[in-house]
């Protein structure tokens, strides 16, 4: 297995792991299976983060009750990256001039740079919706708009999130530095990504 292809296969499995926890014990063995495929290729090319992947799924045994108690509803640590950033605005008319709007619109206008506009079913800046477009333009790599993306609108966002999750003492820190490794492996192969033109960013901010 090529080195693209288990970038693209753990960010899909970090990206599903953020999600609500399996139901089923069907649906849990088919994690498990696939978690085990992805961890055997990261462990040829990262063997810290395959070992940060798995020691989450062997601590993280969360009931679907303690998962909205964590992170929907009224959430302990919220999974919209610019919630952890900017506050939130006192009123409705606030809301669409506000800091974490604008983030929200530049992140659609990356996504549509790619033809992968989101459907609408989650904000932008939805945690595990950023991880899976990660997954679907890894072959894109060489795309400065995707170092951008990564290195502007995710890695200077993560801080706040993973101080909230060591405060939470939760499994779930080690699937964040998972998530942070395999940025950094996705970006040592993206060497322009430090200089996007101008003329592919214009529209993104």
């Amino acid at each position: 297995m090529g080195e693209i292809q288990v970038v693209k296969d753990a960010y899909a499995l970090i990206a599903e792991l953020w999600c609500s926890p399996p139901e089923t014990d069907a649906e849990r063995e088919e994690i498990a299976k696939d978690a085990g495929r992805v961890i055997g290729g990261l462990e040829s090319i990262d063997k810290e983060s395959a070992l940060l992947l798995s020691t989450f799924l062997e601590e993280n045994a969360i009931s679907e009750e303690d998962y909205i108690d964590l992170f929907e509803l009224q959430p302990k640590c919220s999974l919209y990256l610019g919630s952890h950033t900017y506050d939130e605005p006192k009123t409705c008319a606030n809301a669409a001039v506000s800091d974490r709007n604008g983030y929200m619109i530049e992140l659609v206008g990356i996504y549509k740079h790619f033809g992968k506009a989101p459907d609408g079913s989650e904000l932008p800046d939805f945690l595990p919706l950023m991880v899976e477009f990660l997954s679907l333009t890894v072959e894109s790599g060489d795309d400065p708009v995707r170092g951008k993306l990564i290195n502007e609108y995710i890695v200077p966002f993560l801080p706040p999130m993973r101080s909230r999750l060591e405060e939470l003492e939760t499994p779930y820190l080690h699937l964040l530095g998972a998530l942070e490794k395999l940025m950094s492996i996705d970006l040592k192969a993206q060497p322009r990504s430090d200089q996007p033109r101008q003329e592919e960013c214009s529209h993104v901010g």
